[in-house]
């Protein structure tokens, strides 16, 4: 029953107990206070009526408006976002824990407040553990920052060196590792502003242009394979296609499926096999990313896309961002896609992204 048809029943419920209050009263007017007092009986008779019509919606009044007391009282709480929300539970619940009779006319409106404030209780925890996520995610990422600085003033250093005379090979080596160097830092300081972008929910500006999908991953996957050939890790591509036409943005896509790759990497030693798969069905791209390695438990699976979430510690010695799984949704989302992960552990991990194929810009 609706809280206005409740209200009626109320209304109508309590009309008619005042009419048995009267009809109790009156002859009780008539046999005491009549002789008594020595009153006539119309006077006797609006007397009594006006003194149990003026008790009667006192108590009526009392108690359809008392627990909306207590409903204002909650909402102020949860308005001035108050730390303890308490309200007296005991006076509104029996203890088969129902609401007693006079609550149950508002009981809509009590249950949304209950939702209401667990939902605020959940979301300020949320907000507790991103916090703690986000100065943990600086701290790494600090570090990560570090990393090619330092190398970086290291064979800058040792350039400037007057005491050695290096070879021309040898300055060339040096000039590529800075070059690599600098390179990471730049996808550092990229990957902060976009993180930025997502704090202050803006959007991921998209610079699209049409290309093979299929060429382009081939060249991602043999720049890794190169990368880490030496390493036991095994890159591999499985498509029945030769050509797909796609609008895409070319370094956003990369940095997204490159994320992957890397936290592939970061999280099994060699021997690894990364699998990537490509199909279409019609308008849709699925690219599924499939690794044997150890697997995660369902606590990282079910905190994977959560913001600034490592699932590492900034000890490791990985070239990744450390910008978390999160960031890689918001740029897969922001080509209007869609990223999913299944894992088990000891048994491999994978994702299954999802783009729709276009052909204009």
């Amino acid at each position: 029953m609706k809280l206005q048809s409740r209200f009626i029943l109320y209304l109508l419920l309590g009309i008619v107990v005042w009419v048995i209050c009267l009809g109790v009263a009156m002859p009780i007017v008539l046999e005491i206070i009549v002789p008594q007092f020595a009153l006539q009986e119309d006077e006797a008779g609006i007397i009594a009526i006006l003194l149990v019509s003026f008790l009667y919606l006192l108590s009526f009044g009392w108690y359809v408006s008392s627990p909306l007391l207590v409903i204002l009282r909650r909402i102020h709480q949860i308005a001035n976002h108050e730390e303890n929300i308490t309200y007296d539970k005991a006076n509104m619940y029996n203890r088969k824990g129902k609401l007693k009779v006079r609550y149950r006319l508002y009981r809509e409106v009590i249950w949304q407040l209950d939702d209401m404030q667990k939902q605020l209780m959940q979301a300020k925890v949320e907000r507790e553990q991103v916090e703690v996520a986000k100065r943990e995610w600086l701290a790494g990422v600090s570090h990560d920052l570090k990393t090619p600085l330092t190398y970086i003033k290291g064979y800058t250093t040792l350039l400037l060196n007057q005491d050695y005379e290096w070879t021309v090979q040898e300055q060339r080596n040096f000039v590529y590792e800075i070059k690599d160097k600098s390179q990471h830092l730049e996808t550092l300081i990229a990957d902060l502003n976009l993180a930025l972008r997502m704090d202050e929910q803006r959007m991921i500006t998209l610079h699209c242009t049409k290309q093979n999908i299929v060429t382009f991953i081939q060249s991602l996957l043999a720049a890794n394979s190169n990368a880490y050939a030496n390493k036991g890790y095994t890159f591999e591509l499985h498509t029945t296609m030769e050509y797909c036409a796609c609008v895409f943005d070319a370094s956003i896509l990369q940095r997204a499926l490159q994320n992957i790759y890397q936290n592939a990497i970061l999280h099994n030693a060699g021997p690894l096999c990364i699998t990537t798969t490509l199909t279409r069905d019609k308008e849709i791209l699925c690219i599924r990313i499939e690794d044997n390695g150890e697997g995660m438990d369902e606590d990282t699976l079910c905190h994977l896309f959560t913001r600034y979430y490592r699932g590492t510690t900034t000890d490791s010695d990985t070239e990744g961002t450390g910008l978390g799984m999160a960031i890689v949704q918001s740029l897969i989302e922001a080509h209007d896609g869609n990223i999913v992960a299944d894992s088990v552990l000891q048994q491999g991990t994978c994702f299954t992204i999802t783009l729709p194929i276009r052909d204009k810009l």
